[in-house]
């Protein structure tokens, strides 16, 4: 199978995220990034949404009710990602905000010349030579939460050798570790779930990829 790693992230839920608290000078100042990360863009910086970009593929999205750190492309092993260590030190640095629930999601492609027949053949036992296409969403019950998981026919960009981008037809497989947080100490109920990072990952190669995509 050739699996390409799309992109990780955490997501944190919150009642009162503050978007415009979020700006290179405060990630820096707050030594929740590396002072010599450079910008891949002018960062934006409003009332409703903030974002800020870095040429290692890292962004930074806070909305009212959202804090999200991707990265894309991810590292080749997964578990190695930094953007755990950045989530749990941004919220860290924000004690009060009454956090409510953390994601870490996970996205990869399987590059394959008819999608949509595959996804088909696998999970479908109908059969109609009318059915071209099919989208599919599962949920797994898992320690502390649920799996959310969806698997499309999509479009995966990779570099090409003069430098540009090709495109190429396959499968998009997104899951996403939802987990609540309602006990009296939001913070460290979100630092322990953003902690299970590794375990959520080794989980996903493991059983998901192989499940779903050999």
């Amino acid at each position: 199978m050739d699996i390409k790693k799309l992109n990780v992230s955490v997501v944190v839920l919150a009642q009162d995220h503050n978007p415009s608290i979020l700006h290179p000078s405060f990630l820096s100042s707050q030594k929740i990034v590396p002072e010599e990360w450079e910008l891949a863009d002018p960062p934006l910086c409003t009332p409703p949404l903030s974002m800020v970009k870095y040429k290692n593929g890292i962004v930074f999205t806070v909305e009212t009710n959202k804090l999200q750190v991707l990265q894309a492309p991810p590292p080749e092993q997964l578990a190695a990602s930094e953007v755990p260590k950045l989530v749990a030190s941004y919220i860290e640095k924000l004690p009060h905000v009454r956090y409510t629930a953390v994601g870490i999601n996970i996205a990869v492609g399987m590059p394959h010349p008819s999608p949509e027949q595959f996804l088909i053949d696998k999970f479908l036992s109908f059969k109609d030579p009318q059915l071209k296409s099919t989208a599919l969403r599962f949920v797994f019950s898992i320690d502390s939460g649920v799996l959310n998981l969806a698997c499309n026919p999509g479009t995966i960009e990779e570099a090409g050798q003069g430098g540009g981008a090709v495109k190429l037809s396959g499968i998009i497989v997104n899951g996403n570790y939802h987990s609540e947080l309602p006990g009296d100490n939001p913070l460290e109920e979100a630092k322990q779930v953003i902690a299970t990072f590794p375990q959520r990952c080794d989980h996903f190669e493991r059983t998901v990829i192989r499940k779903i995509l050999e």
